[in-house]
């Protein structure tokens, strides 16, 4: 009965723990993320997926195509997948919460696995620190932009990777996943084939100790070096890259030590310091050429990949010793739980060493703990918070810039401009992209410009921008409205032709008062006897809100009745919302309270495990 109670705990406080990381990651992209396509996103998406999909020319040779170094096929498969799903429209705010959704993924199973190998043992700071390290938008990169899904596919499949050929028997089924999933890494982000590395060493170090079941390591041995191979024999070499590598072995160091003294990326020498746990569990068991437990494998072989995968990116980004970017802080913070783990591990050997000894490892172990929490917060606080703050900025430039175009089709709107003013850095190459018929039809509502509607009246009070001055026009279009040059006293229809919409709900902004008796706006829908009626949720007054309606599915017109005289209300015309894009509209903004209701939850179930008695006992 008490393991049952535990289990159930424990998946308690994963749920505690998976609706602070997804629901910090809605917060994040709520208040900074900007629905524009970004860089990348117009070539490798625009261009290179979606316009063939549209066309019916796209072949598996398109999904395996190169993009810079890497073949982004479940990224691109994922992206095609969630335009389809969303009624044809494309929405990078849709791919970043699947995005947030993937990396929440990822903690759960990681901390999963976690426990069923360490048991209740460092339950609560394994928790702790993946709540931790999963919430805080060092990562803000990758949180902020959708076509970044190949960083989080990669995480996803290498753990998965690791978990079915390390800890589970030749050619059963998790063992098959496993192999799966790692070529599946690769087929998300070219540094993906590096997990197998980590697994050879692991397989070849156990063939060399573990004589007597040295068979039994050779299947995965022998499969890694297949898939891996493949993937050296399919890596691409991009020459305009080159620019990026280090120049030499010093600058290949610099970052190098940067990158592994993650989360204080700016001094390398601390990487000896952060990595001292691991390192010190490393030599230990090489000294004893003792067989690991399952739980130490594991977390050996996540301490190897982060150091792999930190090589790779001094190798290919390393110009000048650089700092880590971003967009690579997701797989560095990994390394803290490592190090972390292996703390745990060695201090399983501290008991029998003399008490001022084990008294100054602890305090080493406190020192260090706090080092990364400092490194962590001052990352956070003094790095992340400013970049995010100037990406959100650049991103309404960029709304705006891309809907002027789009309305204009003046090319000079986007020259002159700061080159991250705009989303793509070549003003006449997304010039020509978004002068795309196919590609106009697919962009997100937001950058829809939807032409006036026609009335079949030959005189209406509802005239072009008829709102009061002091209103303002909605994002430059010309609306419609009962202020007319009579003013308030104007009384009348518009009847709008039929309209017929693709996306499975609409938007239509509204101003004014609408919502009043005596003024209505509504859908007629042929067939049906009763409108629709539309209202916003709070009066908007001299300004816009945006009310949200689901598309009827015949042809339908817009109706608008003003029968106040002392009132008026105008509108812009409406324009289509996948049905995933209205969804995601709801789940961000439940960002801030799904954190606060997994930090409520999770602070609950801390102080009920703790145990405290209710009564004393007799």
């Amino acid at each position: 009965m008490e393991i049952i109670r535990s289990h159930r705990l424990f998946y308690l406080k994963l749920l505690a723990v998976a609706l602070v990381i997804f629901g910090a990651r809605l917060w994040l992209i709520h208040n900074f993320g900007s629905s524009v396509p970004y860089w990348d996103q117009w070539d490798s998406e625009a261009a290179g997926l979606f316009l063939p999909w549209l066309n019916g020319t796209l072949t598996v040779g398109d999904l395996l195509a190169p993009h810079n170094e890497h073949r982004i096929f479940f990224p691109r498969l994922q992206a095609l997948l969630l335009l389809i799903l969303n009624d044809g429209q494309w929405n990078p705010l849709l791919e970043m919460v699947v995005n947030a959704f993937i990396s929440t993924l990822t903690a759960i199973l990681l901390m999963i696995v976690l426990n069923n190998l360490l048991g209740q043992a460092v339950q609560n700071w394994v928790l702790f620190s993946v709540a931790l390290l999963w919430s805080l938008p060092y990562g803000w990169e990758n949180i902020l932009a959708g076509f970044q899904s190949a960083f989080y596919l990669m995480m996803f499949f290498s753990l998965i990777a690791l978990w079915g050929l390390l800890l589970h028997d030749n050619f059963r089924l998790k063992w098959w996943i496993g192999v799966l999933c790692a070529l599946a890494a690769y087929f998300s982000l070219a540094s993906g084939f590096l997990i197998l590395l980590v697994i050879m060493v692991l397989k070849l170090y156990l063939i060399a100790i573990d004589a007597s079941h040295r068979p039994s390591h050779l299947p995965t041995l022998l499969v890694s070096m297949i898939i891996t191979t493949v993937a050296v024999l399919l890596l691409v070499e991009v020459p305009g890259n080159a620019v990026l590598k280090a120049n030499n072995i010093t600058e290949f160091l610099l970052t190098f030590g940067k990158t592994l003294a993650w989360p204080g990326v700016i001094y390398p020498w601390l990487s000896l310091v952060l990595y001292l746990p691991f390192l010190a569990l490393v030599f230990r068991i090489l000294w004893l050429r003792r067989k690991p437990s399952h739980a130490e494998l594991l977390v050996l072989a996540l301490g190897g990949w982060v150091i792999l995968q930190a090589a790779s990116m001094a190798y290919a980004r390393a110009q000048g010793g650089m700092s880590p970017t971003s967009r690579y802080m997701d797989i560095l913070a990994l390394g803290v739980l490592v190090n972390l783990l292996a703390f745990y591990f060695i201090a399983q050997t501290w008991y029998g060493l003399p008490r001022l000894l084990k008294q100054y490892l602890n305090i080493s172990a406190c020192l260090w703990k706090q080092l990364v929490i400092l490194g962590i917060g001052g990352l956070t606080v003094m790095g992340s918070w400013p970049a995010i703050q100037q990406r959100h900025a650049q991103g309404i430039e960029q709304l705006k810039n891309t809907r002027e175009f789009l309305r204009t089709g003046d090319l000079s709107v986007f020259q002159n401009k700061p080159r991250l003013h705009i989303p793509y850095p070549i003003a006449e190459r997304l010039a020509s992209l978004l002068a795309n018929p196919q590609l106009r039809a697919i962009l997100p509502h937001t950058l829809t410009v939807p032409t006036l509607l026609q009335s079949h009246q030959t005189h209406s009070i509802f005239v072009a921008n008829g709102f009061f001055p002091t209103t303002g026009t909605y994002q430059n279009e010309t609306t419609l409205g009962s202020y007319n040059s009579l003013g308030n006293p104007a009384v009348g229809t518009f009847e709008s032709t039929p309209i017929k919409l693709a996306q499975g709900f609409m938007e239509i902004p509204v101003a004014g008062y609408l919502g009043e008796k005596d003024l209505t706006l509504q859908l007629v829908v042929e067939g049906q006897p009763d409108p629709i009626i539309i209202k916003p949720a709070a009066l908007s007054r001299e300004g816009w809100v945006s009310c949200y309606v689901r598309v009827p599915d015949q042809p339908f017109k817009l109706v608008a009745i003003d029968n106040r005289p002392d009132l008026w209300f105008a509108f812009a015309m409406p324009r289509g919302i996948g049905t995933l894009s209205f969804g995601v509209i709801w789940i961000l903004k439940q960002g801030g309270i799904l954190f606060f209701i997994g930090l409520f939850l999770l602070s609950l179930l801390y102080c009920a495990n703790c145990g405290y008695p209710l009564k004393r006992k007799v």
